[in-house]
């Protein structure tokens, strides 16, 4: 046989022709087939080799896992957080959301700050929200992908952001999640967040809380990020039963419009945890 015809494009071309000719119950007696396999191995067979011509592919790996392999694999890398393939998962998970933050025009590395920022405000308020910890890594999500709807249209673009959000494949979300890390976005500007809305209407009642609190909290952070030529503002907080103090650690060109933009959120913050938010100069 010549080498030219060793290939995997034409073996497998050569395969899906045998498994054409052969009759339903000769399919079925091959080893690895069965009799369920052996009405849609033909379909399988030629779109395979179909793939291989197309994309002129010089071979294939056979992995002898399944669908039922991958979604135990997935399963145990969410729920066990000493495993590897949780932190493999949790790095592609990531992956996925900074690609579509370039796919639209948006540098991750810019809104870090915000990332981190809304990060401080989840760690430093937990006694405050409640949240599951899942709402940590959802509310990084929404933070570092709040501004992909200015490639649409800077005018409404929270709008934008939300769609975006929720209609974009991203690895290790479930539709449900994306609906949640876009809905966290989407109330960045003078809307709020309402039973009613369209993007509320298909998240769980029993989540539409956290979302707000979620919100809150993502709105504080950009709040902290009015100019971003400016030095990166830091502050600390501290809780008391009736109230939260934020103290802002102005850079060299002070705080002053930061202070502005944080202090315009009190009343949604009184609204949404009942408690009062003071903000100062540290």
């Amino acid at each position: 046989m010549r080498a030219w015809d060793r290939t995997p494009t034409v073996v497998v071309r050569k395969l899906a022709d045998k498994l054409k000719r052969m009759s339903v119950l000769q399919r079925s007696a091959i080893r690895g087939i069965g009799p369920k396999r052996s009405e849609i191995i033909v379909a399988g067979a030629w779109v395979y080799a179909d793939l291989l011509e197309r994309f002129h592919l010089s071979g294939f790996r056979y992995s002898p896992m399944g669908l039922r392999d991958g979604i135990l694999a997935l399963m145990l890398a969410e729920g066990d957080t000493r495993t590897s393939a949780h932190q493999h998962f949790e790095e592609e998970r990531w992956a996925s959301v900074l690609e579509l933050c370039r796919h639209y025009g948006i540098d991750p590395k810019r809104q870090e700050p915000v990332v981190r920022d809304a990060t401080q405000f989840f760690e430093d308020l937990k006694s405050v929200h409640h949240l599951s910890p899942d709402y940590k890594l959802w509310l990084q999500s929404a933070a570092i992908m709040h501004s992909v709807g200015k490639f649409m249209n800077y005018q409404g673009h929270h709008r934008h952001t939300q769609y975006i959000i929720a209609n974009s494949e991203l690895y290790g979300f479930t539709p449900e999640q994306r609906l949640i890390v876009s809905a966290i976005a989407r109330y960045l500007g003078k809307s709020r967040p309402s039973p009613t809305d369209r993007v509320l209407r298909y998240i769980p009642i029993e989540q539409h809380v956290s979302v707000k609190q979620a919100a809150v909290l993502l709105r504080m952070a950009v709040a902290l990020h009015q100019n971003q030529s400016s030095p990166v503002t830091r502050f600390r907080t501290r809780v008391t039963p009736k109230k939260v103090s934020v103290m802002l650690m102005p850079g060299r060109k002070g705080a002053d419009l930061e202070l502005w933009a944080l202090r315009k959120e009190a009343d949604y913050f009184r609204e949404v945890f009942a408690r009062d938010l003071l903000v100062s100069l540290d």
